[in-house]
This record gives C-alpha cells, structure tokens and sequence, in this order.
C-alpha cells in the first residue's frame, strides 16, 4: 500500500470519527425543548377547577361546597347540582333535603354506590348468562349480530334498556324495598339513601378492563401494537345520543359501569347500554346517575365529557351550577355549630349568666376589716425561746448571727481576711474596743450553754456589726 493510499484511508477515517463525534455531541450536549405536563397548585387543591371555568365561560354562574355537610340544601340557587365523587356519603337527612331540592325543578348529578357482595352475585350471574347466548348467536348468525344485540327479548338486557313502559318510583317503590332488603347488606355503610331507590348500582367493568389490558414491552412501540391498542380501547367507549340530538357523544367510564338490580327504575334516556349515564325523572326535576367521575380536571378534557357536562346543565332552567368538591366530610367545629347550633348558644347564654352573676354587687366596697395582730416582737420572742429550748436551736441562733456578721465585715473590709485567724481576732476588737476574748468567743466558739454568756456573744457580734454598718 503506497503512501496516498495510506492517507485517503486516514482522513477517510478521521472523517467518520468527526461525524460520529458531531452527532454524540448533537445528541447528547445540546439543549432541546420538551414538554412536561404539570399540575398547577389552584388544580391539585379544587378537583373541579376546569369544570368550574368551563361552567363559567359558558354563561353558568358556579359556586363551590367543601362538602355535603358544608352546603346548605334550602338556600341553594336553582340549577345544577354535581355531587360525584361523593357516592354513598349522604345522610339519610341529607338525602331527603337533596331530593325536595330536586322536586323543586332542579337537576342532580350523582354516581350509584359500589355494589355490594350479594348484588354482585346476582348481577354477575345474570350477565354471564347473557354474554353465553350473544356468543352463541354470533356463532350461528354473525350478519344479525347488531340486530340480535338491539333485541330486549333475546339479549334479556336490564330493564335500562328495554322497550316497556318506564316504570314510575310510585310503582316500583315497594319491589326496590323488597329487592334491597333480600339482597343488600344489612349494615347500613351499604345504603345510599339518596340513589338506592333507582336500582341501580356501580361494578367493575369486565370489557373495558380485557380492552386496557397493556402490550408486552417488547411490542409497546410498535405501530401495529399502538393501533390495536387504540381499535381495543375504542371498544370500551359508551356513546350516548341526547334528546333532540343526531350525534352521538363518547364517554370513556373507565373500568366502571353501572347494572339494573330486579325491579328497577328505568330511566328516561341513556347511553347505549346504560352503563355510562342515566337520567331519571325526580318530580319537576333530573337526577343524572354517572358511572365515573367525568367532569374532573383530569377527565374533563377526554372524548365528549365538556360537552356532556354542558348539556346536563341545560335539563333544567336554572343556570346556577354547585359543585361538591369532596366527600361528606365536615370539620369537627363545623359539624358541632352545624347540628348543635341551639344548645350551644344556650350553654353561651347560661356561662354568660354565671359571670354576670359572679361579678355583680351593689353600693361601694367595704373596706377590708382589719384582723387583729399580735407584735413583730412577741412572734421573735417566741420563735427564740422555742429555739432556745429546743436541741441544737442555740447553735442554729449563733451561727446565722455569726455568718450574717462575717459577711458583713468580708463586704465591707475584704483585705481584713488575708490575716491569720488570731491577728484578725484582735484587729477586730482593737477596732471595735472589745476584749479580744469576747471576740474570739463570739466568732470562733460554740453557742453557750449559760445565758449570759449566749447573751455576750450575741451583743458582740451585733456590736461588730453595728461598726462596719456605718
């Protein structure tokens, strides 16, 4: 190989190695936008915050409760109520408060209650049988499927769906009683007053759950795997055709649908099946059952909800709009005032009474009556003597005369205790024209036994004392 060859080779090479260097230089170094989706802080602390905005962008007035205890039913505007999200919260007071509320003209949204064990056997049983005969219909007749399916005699589908006459809460009022006692739990955690009577409860959706059933990792970002991904997830969808409408909006319920129990109410309209929405008469007014909560911020932008949530808010005249936040969950103070409100304003009034009455009195104050006192003098006379008797009591009397005197002298003349013990003795009584033995007994010695010799010892140190006071 000659030498050009060589080089054509080499800067070949460095050629490739400056391509691979820009684009890992390009890749990896430069700075590129992304997005990232974020919750601002007004949407994480109110669910309802879209909904809110949306409401009132389209002419509605909205105001907001914290909860079912928190809102007072009589004093609500007329419109719309949206209370999803709170299933199964609402005390039986409560309930009848909303329903009046209802019948006044108004329109509730609200979502069923969960259903419980023995309905879930009942109901599963049931739609087990009715997917055996669709299959075996499909098997033997496929080009009739649509028409088979539409049939309420040969699907056996809820009474949702059925061609009769809509029954009234009159007429299946006493069945729906009959029906919860035998198959509800007794336990009254698995009583919604406020939708029970309707029949209807919320499950798990079987089809929706298979259709969301994710790829394999592997096969998650292949085009063929992320259309049949979308073609599986549109088969969950619930469509629903409003009155006076020619479209059919889509409503994604999740994993949740609701069923009929025996003896239900059938509703006025719904989507194709019931599972996702269903409106009942209440009176002069609507009560919505939903399967999920659609209009919350993060399900209010999906598939048609915006415009379901609007078209709710037209059942009615009233374009006032409340929306429950949260739960039925009132503050403990709140919940007292709320339900309480009388005796405690009459525990008020009576602690008031007890004050006043306390603190009342007529005509100025009597002075305070002297109490008779026996003489400073006659109670130091009487503390001496008993410590005079009592064992130890003169060396205790001694010996606070003798430190009081000696912290005296040490504060007024501190140089004086650089001396030995016996100069000091007689630097004190030269000072003072005492005896130095009296001195030396008063400051050095044990209390006396004798009383005049305990009387000079005392005299001396108050003499001392007296001295260095000035």
């Amino acid at each position: 190989m000659n030498d050009s060859t060589k080089g054509i080779l080499i800067a070949f090479a460095l050629l490739i190695l400056g391509a691979l260097g820009y684009w890992w230089w390009h890749d990896q170094m430069e700075l590129r936008w992304t997005s990232v989706q974020r919750e601002s802080s007004l949407a994480s602390a109110d669910p309802m915050l879209a909904a809110t905005r949306l409401l009132r962008q389209n002419g509605r007035s909205v105001n907001g409760a914290g909860s079912l205890g928190e809102l007072v039913v009589p004093q609500t505007g007329a419109g719309t109520m949206i209370v999803s999200g709170a299933s199964g919260t609402a005390t039986p007071d409560q309930a009848r408060e909303l329903l009046e509320w209802v019948r006044r003209g108004n329109t509730l949204i609200a979502e069923p209650r969960w259903i419980s064990p023995a309905e879930r056997a009942l109901v599963v049983e049931t739609d087990a049988s009715d997917d055996e005969e669709v299959e075996e219909e499909q098997e033997e007749e496929p080009e009739e499927e649509a028409e088979e399916e539409a049939s309420p005699a040969a699907a056996g589908e809820d009474a949702s769906t059925t061609d009769e006459a809509p029954a009234t809460a009159d007429d299946t009022a006493e069945e729906n009683s009959a029906d919860d006692e035998a198959s509800a739990d007794p336990d009254d955690n698995d009583k919604d007053p406020l939708t029970d009577h309707f029949g209807v409860r919320a499950r798990t959706d079987a089809l929706a759950c298979k259709c969301r059933t994710e790829p394999d990792e592997k096969d998650k970002k292949k085009p063929e795997a992320i259309a049949a991904a979308r073609q599986a997830r549109e088969l969950a969808l619930s469509h629903l055709t409003l009155p006076g409408k020619s479209y059919a909006l889509e409503l994604d319920a999740g994993t949740t649908e609701m069923v009929s129990l025996q003896g239900a109410v059938a509703p006025l309209w719904s989507d194709d099946d019931g599972g996702a929405v269903r409106v009942y008469a209440e009176g002069k007014g609507r009560i919505v059952l939903v399967a999920d909560g659609y209009f919350t911020n993060s399900k209010l932008p999906q598939r048609d909800h915006a415009q379901l949530l609007l078209a709710l808010t037209e059942l009615t005249p009233g374009k006032h709009v409340t929306i429950v936040k949260r739960l039925n969950v009132l503050p403990w103070y709140k919940a007292l005032w709320r339900h309480y409100k009388l005796v405690l304003i009459s525990l008020a009034v009576c602690l008031a009474l007890l004050l006043w009455s306390a603190l009342r009195r007529f005509g100025p104050l009597l002075p305070v009556p002297k109490a008779e006192r026996r003489s400073l003098l006659e109670h130091i006379d009487a503390s001496g003597a008993w410590l005079w008797k009592a064992d130890g009591g003169r060396q205790v009397l001694l010996d606070a005369a003798r430190d009081d005197t000696l912290a005296l002298i040490r504060r007024r003349v501190p140089a004086l205790f650089r001396m030995p013990e016996g100069e000091l003795w007689a630097t004190l009584a030269r000072t003072c024209a005492l005896p130095e033995a009296d001195v030396s007994e008063a400051l050095q010695q044990d209390a006396a036994s004798h009383v005049t010799r305990f009387t000079r010892q005392i005299r001396t140190l108050q003499t001392l004392r007296n001295h260095y006071e000035r």
